[in-house]
């Protein structure tokens, strides 16, 4: 249990947020650093289980079913060398920031998001590097870009360009992410990571592997800011010190090169994995270095410094070597010591000396003593210096290169790139505590409360060189885990002889050295320059303008309000691709009318036909709005009949029921229209005439050809003889929508509950006191004698619905019926409800349908959960309560229930709701009745030469009229 145990210590630091920082305000800090700790410590315990070569697990079953009989997603944590390194990264930088903010952040300004947002970020990034099953790992990664863009975004208008630049980026991975695992665990049948990377399928089928292969780089690229995807990195710099510090060391970038780690072990043979990682990153390295000596902010110099090391990192990887991946891990970590280290250092700076632009820094390293120390220990780990640890690991990334292929010439070019590296590292270092010029007299160190947690890991670099023997087995483990060899071993040591990588290190520092004597100019003479015509934002500008206009174009046919121009072109489409396949082939599958299954033709029917056929050719001829939405009605029954003949009645009833509220909400739609529909002109006419007999021919052929020629399918006969045994149930059709196919009636809960909200937004957004002329005429005065037959009939039908509802609920597992069905009905008696009032109202209140639709969600994911008990998500657990079977199911089907009826009641409310105040005389006619009384409208001051070209409005104080003779609503 040591993982859930972790993850619930972390996932309590997202809990206990808000309580903490109202307590503590920015002090919440330091006890959220020590819970994220002691959950490092819980796990770390696990590491000499791990280093022996024991992977630490735990899984709870989630879906079942998913890719096919037999296969299953679980929530499955999986803590081996690789995992559980960069989860200790995580955890352990998380802490050290953490214990940062909480005296680098300002007093009572926003704490409560930054400290829930990050230590969600936390968990985030431990749950992407635990997991072992590719959805759960796919949801975290979704996660963390969500984090980062809320974390950036937050920063306020400094940030918005740049987080949306970020996610837009970021989540292009996660669309080439979703690709490729899915292509990875359809080929190999499994969703389990670790299932999927030992699949001797991806050997068999090279093509699918250098496809999946390019879609993970190119994911792994978007986190780990490699070219082209480089540039949100620096954008992000808007962000908060903390922040930058946490992003760039243990977060999302970290998340990219766990990413290419991983799936190493899965793509080392492939030229194209390896050549895309060596070419990108060592171009990232280098151009990202000379970018960052250009700069003069030492937030955005540190972040391209970032991304530089990313690039090394990713070049180390691409050669796929062991000892290749045991320096890529080995720079990862020392990357992360040094560089958290440096962000926070720079905030210290800022901190005190109210700006990190060089330019407007003075002479500091007297003034802060403590802070330039422990920043040149950091830079200066960051630049490679001996002995420090940053020199250490670049010697592994060195000596990897020289047993690479073309090994001289990454040599050279890791050459250059170090010793930009050395240069940009020196910029830190002399620009802000040397080189400055501006007034620094009152400056002085900060508190130790905030440099010394700064300070931390980048002193750290002087430690670890000197016990080197201790990272030989978490390196070994994380290498192990990775490529499966149980044989290898690393030997991490400060000294290895006099080797070319160390030759090409002290040509590096005797060049940076004597660089020193003349940085002045050159910062001078690069300072601030565009080297390149175009950045990367400007690329990503000119590439949404140029969708953008393509989308225009695009759009442009169906661009209006008249239904036929977006039809036309999905009707067309029917019309080719049919006629295609009726002219240029010899049928559907081979399969001619001869072949018809005996007893799929019926002469009844050409009942249903013929009532849907005449409401058809009526819809095509009327003019009447009425009249067409009477005839949209006869064609839903026809539908239901043919159902019902066919021996549906589950769906029969459903359709029926549909057709009759779709009526409703369509004559409640018809009060906003006028009475006709506009005339058509003669060439429009016949141009659909022609459309609709072409796609009738296509229709009727396609029905023809592709219905009655087959017995049921396996999968079908497998419900029908299967289904019941294994739930116990008669109704096959409801138990396939709750139990079997439970996930798609979710997704479809969730369009139900967003409908409703989407109702409610347009509704709400109508000009209701202002209707075209011609619409809403003035009825007659009688409309509460008119609907009173209605409200007698509706006083008997309702409870009769009421109970029909609930039986239909209950007996929905062993005859026709269900939570939809039954929702149904339920809302037929609210329609009758609200037909038999004399005037416009509501028929729940304003705010219960959104609770509905929320309430029915939230129940049915419930439901879900109760599945884990004993299958997995959504797996329906039967039982026997006073002999009657029950099933967990019917709780899910309660939320659908819900959730459709909160739907119907917001059609109806919105659509047959009162006016708004502010409406003219005629318009307040329609809601003048002895239970509606009318809201006092105030009178418009109106000049003496007003024209009256509008009606005007009324106060029902002023009107002479008595109530009772009022002309009112009628239906």
């Amino acid at each position: 249990m040591t993982l859930p145990l972790v993850l619930a210590l972390v996932g309590a630091t997202v809990a206990l947020s808000p309580l903490l920082v109202r307590l503590m305000d920015r002090k919440a800090g330091w006890p959220l650093s020590i819970i994220l700790l002691v959950a490092a410590f819980v796990l770390g315990r696990e590491y000499p289980r791990v280093i022996g070569g024991e992977a630490v697990t735990w899984e709870v079953a989630w879906a079942r079913d998913l890719l096919g009989p037999g296969t299953h997603v679980d929530f499955a944590l999986r803590a081996d060398g690789l995992g559980i390194f960069f989860a200790l990264l995580a955890l352990v930088i998380g802490a050290v920031v953490l214990l940062y903010s909480a005296s680098y952040l300002p007093k009572r300004q926003g704490n409560t998001s930054f400290y829930t947002i990050m230590t969600a970020f936390t968990l985030s990034v431990l749950l992407l590097v635990l997991a072992d099953d590719v959805v759960l790992l796919f949801i975290a990664w979704e996660l963390v870009s969500l984090a980062s863009f809320f974390l950036i975004a937050r920063s306020g208008s400094s940030g918005e360009a740049g987080s949306y630049r970020t996610l837009v980026l970021t989540f292009f991975g996660g669309l080439t992410l979703l690709a490729a695992l899915g292509l990875a665990a359809v080929a190999a049948g499994t969703t389990h990571l670790s299932e999927i990377l030992a699949s001797p399928v991806f050997a068999q089928r090279p093509e699918l592997t250098t496809i999946i292969a390019i879609l993970v780089a190119a994911s792994a690229f978007t986190k780990a800011a490699q070219f082209p995807f480089h540039f949100w990195l620096p954008e992000a710099m808007a962000a908060a010190t903390p922040v930058s510090a946490f992003l760039h060391a243990a977060a999302v970038v970290k998340a990219g090169v766990y990413l290419l780690v991983r799936f190493s072990t899965l793509f080392r043979d492939v030229p194209v994995w390896n050549g895309l990682l060596l070419v990108i990153g060592l171009l990232t390295a280098i151009m990202s270095a000379v970018f960052a000596i250009t700069k003069t902010d030492l937030k955005h110099l540190t972040a391209y410094s970032t991304v530089s090391h990313l690039g090394w990192i990713v070049a180390a990887i691409g050669v796929g070597t062991q000892a290749a991946l045991a320096a890529a891990l080995l720079h990862t970590l020392a990357h992360a010591l040094f560089k958290s280290s440096l962000f926070m250092l720079i905030g210290v700076v800022d901190h005190e000396a109210g700006s990190r632009d060089i330019r407007r820094l003075g002479p500091l390293r007297t003034k802060m003593p403590f802070t330039f120390a422990s920043t040149v220990v950091a830079a200066a780990s960051m630049a490679a210096i001996p002995p420090l640890f940053g020199f250490v690991s670049k010697e592994s990334i060195l000596a990897a290169f020289e047993d690479a292929p073309f090994g001289p010439l990454l040599l050279a070019l890791a050459g250059i790139a170090a010793f930009l590296t050395f240069v940009y590292s020196a910029k830190i270092v002399f620009g802000a505590f040397i080189d400055g010029t501006a007034d620094a007299s009152d400056v002085h160190e900060a508190p130790v409360s905030l440099w010394l947690p700064a300070a931390l890991p980048g002193l750290s670099s002087l430690v670890l060189p000197f016990m080197l023997g201790a990272l030989d087995g978490p390196i070994t483990a994380g290498v192990r885990a990775v490529t499966g060899d149980e044989d290898f071993a690393t030997h991490i040591a400060l000294w290895h002889g006099v080797t070319v990588p160390l030759l090409v290190s002290l040509a590096v520092l005797v060049a940076g050295i004597a660089f020193l004597f003349v940085r002045r100019p050159v910062f001078a003479a690069v300072e601030n320059r565009q080297l390149l015509p175009l950045s990367g934002n400007d690329i990503l500008a000119l590439l949404t303008a140029g969708l953008t206009k393509v989308g225009r174009v695009l759009g442009k046919p169906a661009d209006g309000l008249n239904p036929s121009r977006h039809l036309v072109w999905l009707i067309g489409c029917v019309i080719v691709l049919g006629l295609s396949v009726l002219l240029l082939t010899d049928g559907i599958d081979g399969v001619t009318p001869a072949e018809r299954v005996p007893g799929t033709t019926s002469w009844w029917d050409l009942l249903p036909f013929g009532l849907i056929a005449a409401s058809v050719v009526g819809l095509a001829f009327t003019r009447s709005r009425l009249a067409a939405a009477v005839l949209v009605g006869t064609v839903g029954v026809g539908m239901s009949l043919q159902m019902l003949m066919l021996g549906a009645p589950d769906v029969a009833l459903t359709q029926l029921l549909v057709e009759s509220l779709t009526v409703v909400v369509i004559m409640l739609v018809l009060r906003y229209q006028p009475r006709s529909f506009p005339a058509t002109p003669a060439r429009r006419t016949w141009l659909a005439a022609v459309l609709a007999i072409a796609a009738g021919i296509v229709a009727f052929a396609g029905v023809y050809g592709l219905t009655g020629r087959r017995e049921r399918s396996d999968l079908a006969m497998w419900y029908l003889t299967e289904g019941g045994v294994a739930t116990a149930a008669d109704n096959i059709v409801a138990v396939i929508i709750v139990e079997f196919r439970g996930f798609d009636t979710l997704g479809e809960l969730s369009v139900l509950g967003m409908a409703a909200v989407v109702i409610l937004a347009v509704t709400s957004s109508m000009p209701r006191h202002k209707f075209e002329a011609g619409t809403r005429p003035r009825p007659f005065g009688q409309s509460q004698l008119n609907t009173m037959p209605l409200r007698k009939v509706t006083l008997l039908i309702v409870p009769v619905l009421i109970v029909l509802s609930v039986l239909i609920f209950f007996r929905g597992h062993t005859a026709p019926g269900g939570g939809f069905v039954a929702a149904l009905v339920m809302a037929t008696a609210f329609a009758l409800h609200y037909l038999s009032k004399g005037a416009d109202s509501y028929v729940v209140g304003h705010h219960t349908p959104v609770r509905l639709a929320g309430w029915g969600i939230i129940i049915a994911i419930s439901a879900g959960f109760l599945g884990f008990l004993e299958g997995g998500f959504l797996y329906a657990i039967h039982g026997e309560i006073a002999g009657e079977h029950l099933t967990t199911s019917l709780i899910f089907d309660f939320g659908i229930y819900l959730a459709v009826l909160g739907m119907i009641t917001q059609a109806i409310n919105q659509l047959g709701d009162y006016l708004r105040p502010g409406a003219t005389k005629e318009d307040l006619s329609y809601r003048r009745t002895e239970d509606n009384p009318l809201p006092d409208v105030p009178e418009p001051e109106q000049p003496d030469n007003a024209v009256d070209s509008h009606p005007e409005p009324i106060n029902p104080a002023d009107d002479p009229k008595p109530m009772a003779t009022q002309e009112v609503p009628h239906r």
